[in-house]
């Protein structure tokens, strides 16, 4: 075999004494190995050195002049934590004791640290409830080694009672280090908002790290008094004023339980991070002058707040610091402390970008169930057409097969007299659908003439009819079922369509929802769900739901205040009545920036013979852009049927219309789902008015409903309409009639049984125009309770009413910031 050459690297002619290679020696000839420089860079890296600072001052807090239980509970965590990378920190520890202690003292504290290590490392790396575990650990090392120290030298009481004390305290900081150092390792590995325990626990390592700062100053100004008007003034501008109160209580606390100073210093850090955190919306400048004021007004006033001068120089300093902050640390800092989302500083043209994307996608979703609802008209159309010509033919072949298929006579009915045979069965056909079914008896005589088996004909067209008929029926039921989702898919794609508008004024006035809530729940409003969109003109409309408040008009006295207070511009609400219907869940609403309008409603009805369960059911509804609608329904007879059939009507025109469903393609859906659940049993009429606050515009669609009475000047106007009630044809048609509305307009809504309560002579709606004519000038509410008392009292008391009877009354007003 050929031997490897050996292929040396070139090197410039005497450079050999001055060039090394990196990795193979050092200067005095030893080799030094890679793998034991990558031992030494995962001791020694930035991390570690972070830690290792953290330590030293830890290690130097002293509470109460005498505990340092920062020192052990920090070595448990960066050992269990950090594995390698925390020896330095067990190393700065060490050397902060020693900056604090002497002697024995800092003997016991040594040795509690390295024991500490020890039992930390021999942990195993998985084990059950290392929050528990791992503090009695530390609780351990403490007991015994400093203990013991004080057994041997000078035991007493006091003695054993402080090293007891100092190792409950340690145990206690141990799952305060870990967490802690914890987030700031997650925090190291990418973008992780800390949650509050981590916050809390972070803020108790940072009081330690300014209690270990311990007397250092210069001249009059101390780093522990800097350091915590820092913290403070980065708390109040990053979280307000409750997190500048809080922090002030952190850092007063534990460098006030290391330097025994007066309990005053924990308020009076609260009291400036409070009023520094108020003054947060006017920047930095504003977040200072609040902090410096506080520190003023408390030294002035309280005697052993401590000297004014230091206090003016350390706030001054600490001042000048926070104002050199760069503002990239302070969003990074408010995006780990979760207060900001990492994508909620976007630039325009990235949201610009988005935007278009998520406008491209859903437009092109739309079209998509747009397409499919088209294809399944196409389908509905053609294929009734096609199913019927198919299955007659298929019942004719059947019966040649099974009847005539072995009778001698087949070429001569078949072939020969094709068309004869093929038009007599036609005719036989329909005699069984007329009759149900034939006998030998009443079979046509063309046919009796020339079939030798009338009898065996005559008993299976009737069976095969049967079939065929069944047939038919559900494939009428299969298009129905396609009818309906063209018509679900077109209005999705309708509502779809307009999403791209609707979202970006709701993402964008999204911002004061949360606000909103908490300053609702504060009023005591119990909201369960809450949206605010923002207009096309600017202007900011609420829709809210929450539960009923017993008709105390908490919209009114307590919402709407919140609400105009809050978004700084006044609201409105459709009507000053409670629109709540007994039996809803909720209590929906909705508030306008502006409307020219307003409408007083009033309500009244009673069952059929005067029963609490009526067969009539109504519903105001609040939609966007400043309409509001009004529903009244009457389900077929009376009872908890037609009950069901009214309200189950006027539940889907809810979700519908509030969906963003038009008024027409509403209607005809009900209508579909109705005719597809009890075909031809049950049905109910629909009444909808849409009257628009702004403009006074008037929409009535009447399906199947009496008249609606319209009041104006003295004269009353009776809008009628002359379709089916919904769920009993397939094809309906929806007509909308429109009036423009003024002030002063009076609207009336009735069921049928309060017209046919009138027995007298002449026109049944000619008697309610005359009552309507006499009793204008009432409240809404009174006015409808006095039609149902004539209607009763027509039909001979409530106990003989003929039907269900149901009245709504509604008048038209000027919102009162427009009356003159």
């Amino acid at each position: 075999m050929l031997e490897s050459p050996e292929i040396y690297p070139y090197h410039r002619s005497g450079s050999e004494k001055s060039k090394h290679r990196p990795g193979v020696s050092t200067k005095n000839g030893k080799r030094q190995s890679p793998l034991f420089r990558a031992k030494v860079r995962q001791v020694v890296n930035s991390e570690s050195l972070v830690l290792a600072c953290a330590g030293f001052f830890l290690g130097r807090a002293v509470l109460l002049g005498e505990l340092s239980p920062f020192g052990a509970s920090f070595v448990a965590a960066a050992i269990r934590i950090r594995g390698r990378s925390g020896v330095l920190a067990v190393l700065s520890v060490i050397l902060g004791l020693a900056t604090v202690s002497r002697g024995i003292p800092f003997t016991s504290s040594l040795l509690t640290m390295l024991c500490t290590w020890l039992l930390i490392r021999s942990a195993p790396a998985e084990m059950k409830r290392p929050w528990l575990v791992l503090p009695a650990l530390v609780l351990a090392a403490t007991v015994v080694v400093k203990a013991s120290f004080i057994a041997y030298n000078s035991p007493s009481s006091y003695g054993y009672f402080s090293v007891l004390f100092e190792a409950v305290f340690a145990a206690l900081l141990t799952p305060v280090m870990l967490y802690g150092v914890e987030a700031l390792k997650k925090k190291a590995d990418g973008v992780y908002p800390f949650s509050g325990e981590e916050i809390f626990c972070l803020l108790l390592i940072l009081g330690g790290l300014i209690a270990g700062t311990g007397d250092l100053k210069y001249e009059m100004i101390s780093v522990k008094g800097v350091l915590s008007k820092l913290v403070i003034l980065l708390a109040a501008y990053v979280g307000g004023a409750g997190a500048g109160a809080g922090a002030g209580a952190v850092v007063g606390t534990i460098p006030g339980l290391a330097y025994v100073t007066a309990p005053v210093l924990v308020g009076a850090y609260s009291f400036a991070g409070l009023l520094g955190g108020i003054c947060r919306n006017f920047g930095k400048p504003g977040v200072a002058t609040g902090f410096i004021l506080g520190n003023i007004i408390l030294s002035v006033y309280i005697n052993d707040y401590g000297n004014m001068i230091a206090i003016l120089a350390e706030t001054g300093l600490a001042t000048l610091f926070f104002l050199l902050v760069p503002a990239v640390f302070l969003e990074d800092l408010k995006v780990s402390l979760g207060l900001e989302s990492p994508g909620a500083k976007e630039t325009p043209e990235e949201g610009f970008f988005y935007k278009e994307i998520f406008e491209a996608r859903i437009r092109n979703w739309a079209r998509v169930l747009r397409e499919l609802s088209r294809t399944f008209d196409q389908v509905s159309s053609t294929t009734g057409k096609d199913w019927e010509e198919q299955g007659l033919q298929r019942l004719i072949n059947q019966v040649g097969e099974k009847i005539c298929s072995d009778c001698t006579f087949y070429r001569t009915c078949w072939e020969r007299e094709f068309y004869k045979t093929y038009q007599g069965l036609i005719d036989l056909i329909a005699l069984v659908e007329l009759y149900g079914k034939v006998t030998p008896d009443n079979l046509p005589d063309e046919i009796k003439r020339r079939c030798s088996r009338t009898k065996e004909l005559a008993i299976t067209i009737s069976c095969l009819y049967e079939t065929y008929n069944l047939n038919r029926y559900w494939s009428h039921r299969l298009l129905e079922s396609r009818e309906i989702v063209a018509e679900q898919l077109r209005g999705i794609s309708e509502v779809m369509a307009g999403l791209p508008g609707e979202l970006a004024y709701e993402v964008e006035a999204g911002e004061v929802g949360p606000a909103l809530r908490r300053k609702l729940k504060e009023a005591g409003v119990q909201v369960e769900s809450l949206s605010v969109y923002r207009r096309e003109d600017g202007a900011i409309e609420v829709s809210l739901a929450h539960l009923p408040c017993s008709a105390v008009m908490e919209c009114r006295d307590l919402i709407m205040p919140v609400l105009a207070k809050l978004l700084e511009q006044p609201f409105y609400m459709s009507t000053p009545a409670c629109t709540f219907r007994e039996g809803d869940p909720s209590c929906h609403l909705r508030f306008y920036p502006e409307q020219n309008y307003r409408l007083f409603l009033g309500a009244a009805g009673i069952g059929k013979n005067g029963s609490i369960v009526s067969g009539d059911s109504y519903a105001f509804l609040h939609l966007k852009g400043g309409r509001l609608a009004l529903i009244l329904s009457d389900g077929m007879g009376a009872g908890p049927r037609a009950a069901l059939e009214s309200g189950t009507t006027i539940s889907l025109l809810r979700h519908l219309l509030e969906s963003g469903f038009g008024q027409d393609l509403a209607i005809k859906t009900v209508n579909s789902i109705l005719v597809l659940r009890s075909p031809g049993e049950t049905f109910a009429t629909v009444d909808l008015s849409v009257i628009n606050l702004n403009s006074g515009q008037a929409d009535f669609i009447k399906i199947g409903a009496v008249p609606t009475f319209l009041i104006r000047d003295g004269q009353v106007e009776q809008i009628k309409s002359c379709s089916l009630p919904v769920g009993i044809i397939e094809d309906l048609e929806v007509s909308t009639l429109t009036r423009t509305c003024q002030a002063g307009d009076l609207l009336v809504m009735v069921t049928d049984g309060i017209l046919d309560a009138y027995k007298g002579s002449g026109s049944r709606e000619e008697w309610l125009a005359g009552v309507l004519l006499d009793v204008v000038d009432m409240q809404p509410q009174e006015m409808a309770d006095l039609i149902l008392k004539l209607a009763q009292a027509g039909a001979g008391g409530a106990a003989r009413a003929p039907d269900d009877m149901t009245v709504l009354v509604a008048r038209l007003e000027k919102q009162k910031h427009l009356k003159k």
